[in-house]
C-alpha cells in the first residue's frame, strides 16, 4: 500500500522542447553534410557550381567543359609559335687605327681632320700618368692629383659624343704617388715595416690586393666611361717589376698577385658593364714571345693565361707581329684571343713613306 501523499514523478516534455531538439539535430546534420560535400564542390568556367560525387559519376555527368572531339582537342592544344625576330648582329668593333693625342682638340671637326692625315679611325687620350696625376677635371681623384690645366671633362665628353671615331682613354692603374701616399695603410703597396714602398724613381704604388686601391682606380675608370670613351687602355695594371722588390710586403700573403689582378679586372668589368666600355691592356712585349718571361710574369702578376679572358685587346710593342699573335692565341688556349694592337711610330713628316707606311687595316696605335 502506497504511502498517502507521496507519488514517484514522471517528467513530461512539452511539444516545444521536442521541436527545438529536432531543429538542432537537423542543423548539425546539415553542417556535417556541408563539410563532407565541400571536398566534392566544383566550379565551371561560367561561375556555376556542381558536386562531383564519386558514387554518382556513372549517372551524373559533369558539365561539358572538355572538347567534343579529339580533333577539337588537338586544335585547342595547337600553339602557333611566331618566329622570333632575331636582333641584328652587333657591329664588330673593327680595326683600331689609333692616334695618341698630347691634348684634346677644340672640336670634333679639328679632330676628324687630324685623324684623316694619318688614316687613323680613333684617338687615345692619356688621362692618368705613372705618378698618379689625372689630366681631366675629375671629381673622384684626390684634389692634389688633378693636374693644373687638366682638360675639362665636359669638353672631353662632347668630343667623344660628336665624333664617330673610336675614343680610347689611356689610364695608368697602380703606379701612383698621390693616393698611395695619402692612404698607405688601406691602399698603398707597403714595406714590411708598414711604411709606403717606393721604386727606383721614388714613386709609390697602389696595392691591387687592397680593396680601397681597386675602388679608387675603378672610380676613375667609371668617370672615363661616363664621358663617353669607347675603350679603356690600362697601363701598368700590374705589380712593380724593378726597385728593391725584396722590401715589399705583398698584403701579408692574403692574396696572390695574379689573383688580385683578376679580382680587379672582374670588378672593373662589372662597373663598366652599364656603359658597354671595352677593356684593354698595355703589356711588355716579352710576355708575347714563344718562350715568354716566367720570372717577369710572376713578379708583376701578369699571368696572361688568367687575365686574357677578362680583356678585349692587348697592346704591345713588338718587332714580330705574327709571332706575337701566335703567342697570344697560345696563351688564350681554347678561349677566343683578344685583339692584338701593335704600337708603332708615325712616319717622319716629309719622309717618302708618309701615311702610306701605315696599313689601311689592322690594329695599330701611334703613341
Amino acid at each position: 500500500m502506497a504511502t498517502k501523499g507521496y507519488h514517484s514523478y514522471r517528467g513530461r516534455r512539452s511539444g516545444r522542447s521536442w521541436l527545438l531538439v529536432a531543429v538542432l539535430v537537423l542543423l548539425l546534420a546539415a553542417a556535417c553534410a556541408y563539410l563532407f560535400l565541400q571536398r566534392y564542390l566544383r566550379y565551371t568556367d561560367d561561375g556555376g557550381m556542381y558536386f562531383a560525387l564519386p558514387f554518382l559519376e556513372e549517372t551524373a555527368a559533369e558539365p561539358d567543359v572538355q572538347p567534343e572531339s579529339v580533333e577539337e582537342e588537338r586544335e585547342m592544344n595547337l600553339v602557333i609559335e611566331e618566329p622570333e625576330e632575331s636582333e641584328p648582329a652587333e657591329e664588330p668593333y673593327g680595326d683600331r687605327r689609333l692616334l695618341g693625342l698630347d691634348a684634346p682638340p677644340a672640336d670634333a671637326e679639328t679632330l676628324n681632320a687630324l685623324l684623316a692625315q694619318t688614316g687613323a679611325n680613333g684617338f687615345v687620350c692619356s688621362l692618368r700618368d705613372n705618378a698618379g696625376l689625372v689630366y681631366y677635371t675629375s671629381t673622384a681623384a684626390l684634389r692634389d692629383a688633378v693636374a693644373s690645366g687638366a682638360a675639362d671633362a665636359q669638353t672631353l665628353s662632347q668630343l667623344c659624343q660628336e665624333t664617330e671615331a673610336l675614343a680610347v682613354a689611356r689610364l695608368n692603374c697602380f703606379h701612383d704617388s698621390y693616393y698611395a701616399w695619402a692612404n698607405m695603410e688601406t691602399a698603398g703597396l707597403c714595406q714590411g715595416s708598414g711604411y709606403i714602398w717606393y721604386d727606383s724613381l721614388s714613386y709609390h704604388w697602389l696595392d691591387p690586393a687592397k680593396e680601397a686601391a681597386r675602388a679608387y682606380v675603378i672610380s676613375l675608370a667609371v668617370e672615363c666611361a661616363q664621358m663617353g670613351f669607347d675603350e679603356l687602355l690600362l697601363e701598368e695594371m700590374q705589380y712593380p717589376a724593378s726597385g728593391n722588390l725584396e722590401k715589399i710586403s705583398y698584403a701579408g700573403g692574403e692574396a696572390g698577385r695574379t689573383e688580385s689582378l683578376v679580382l680587379f679586372l672582374t670588378e672593373l668589368r662589372a662597373a663598366l658593364e652599364p656603359y658597354g666600355t671595352k677593356v684593354s691592356l698595355l703589356v711588355d712585349g716579352r710576355l708575347l714571345t714563344a718562350e715568354g718571361d716566367p720570372a717577369y710574369a710572376e713578379t708583376t702578376g701578369l699571368d696572361l693565361t688568367q687575365l686574357l679572358p677578362l680583356v678585349d685587346a692587348v697592346y704591345t710593342e713588338t718587332a714580330d707581329l705574327e709571332a706575337a699573335q701566335a703567342a697570344l692565341e697560345a696563351l688564350a688556349g681554347e678561349g677566343e684571343a683578344p685583339a692584338l694592337v701593335s704600337l708603332t711610330a708615325a712616319p717622319a713628316e716629309g719622309s717618302d713613306g708618309g701615311t702610306e707606311a701605315l696599313p689601311d687595316a689592322g690594329n695599330w696605335y701611334i703613341p
